[in-house]
C-alpha cells in the first residue's frame, strides 16, 4: 500500500499480549479485509539472543533453550529472548533475559550487524526482533552450575549444543526424542552453519 491507499482498522480484541485487528484497505480498485495481530501500545520490539559458550581449550558451544508454547502444545528450541522493557537497551534486556531464562552470565559481542531489526512474522503480525549475539565464559565459575530464574508461568529447559555443523544435527535428535518442535530461527542458523567454508 502507498500513502495514497485508504485504510481504515478495526479493533476486534484486546488482549494483554496482543490485539487482534481487521485492516480494511482498498488496492486496485479492489475492497481488501486483512486479519492481523499487533502488539498492545507501548511495545518495544523483542530481543533474540544468540549465546556462544566460548571454552580455552575446547570449541565453542551454543545455548538453546525448549521453550513450552501452549498454542502448539509442546516445547520448541528457540534462542532466549523475550520482550523488550519500557526501559533499558534492546542488550541490557537480551542479557537479562539470557540470565533468567538460563542462568548464564554473558557480555555483548560487537558484531558487525548488531542492530538490524527483523521482523518475526509480518505477514500476520507487526512484531520485530533485534538479534544479540552474546559471549559467555565457559571456563568460568560462574558458568559451572547456572540457574534459572524464571517466571512463574514458564517452563524452559536448557541445552549446551556444538557450535558448527553438528548443530542441525543435534536439533533433528532433541526434535525426536523429546518430540519438540524447531523455531524458523534455530533452523535456518543451524543451516546457515552448514554453508560456512564451502
Amino acid at each position: 500500500m502507498n500513502q495514497n491507499t485508504q485504510a481504515t482498522e478495526q479493533l476486534v480484541y484486546a488482549g494483554k499480549w496482543l490485539h487482534f485487528k481487521l485492516l480494511l484497505f482498498k488496492i486496485n480498485e479492489r475492497q481488501k479485509v486483512y486479519e492481523y495481530a499487533e502488539k498492545p501500545p507501548g511495545y518495544r520490539g523483542g530481543v533474540r539472543v544468540i549465546p556462544i559458550v566460548k571454552y580455552k581449550n575446547k570449541p565453542s558451544t551454543i545455548i538453546i533453550v525448549a521453550n513450552f508454547r501452549p498454542p502448539i502444545r509442546k516445547y520448541c528450541l528457540e534462542f532466549p529472548g523475550g520482550l523488550i522493557d519500557k526501559e533499558g537497551e534492546y542488550y541490557e534486556n537480551g542479557i537479562r533475559e539470557l540470565k533468567e531464562e538460563t542462568g548464564y552470565i554473558a557480555t555483548l559481542n560487537n558484531h558487525q550487524h548488531k542492530d538490524v531489526i527483523t521482523r518475526t512474522d509480518p505477514w500476520k503480525s507487526n512484531e520485530y526482533c533485534y538479534n544479540c549475539f552474546v559471549d559467555i565464559d565457559g571456563d568460568s565459575d560462574l558458568s559451572q552450575n547456572p540457574q534459572q530464574h524464571l517466571e512463574f508461568d514458564e517452563n524452559i529447559v536448557v541445552y549446551e549444543l556444538t557450535m558448527g555443523k553438528k548443530l542441525a544435527e543435534e536439533l533433528i535428535q532433541l526434535q525426536k526424542e523429546k518430540d519438540y518442535e524447531i523455531s524458523g530461527q534455530v533452523w535456518l542458523f543451524a543451516l546457515g552453519l552448514q554453508f560456512t567454508n564451502l
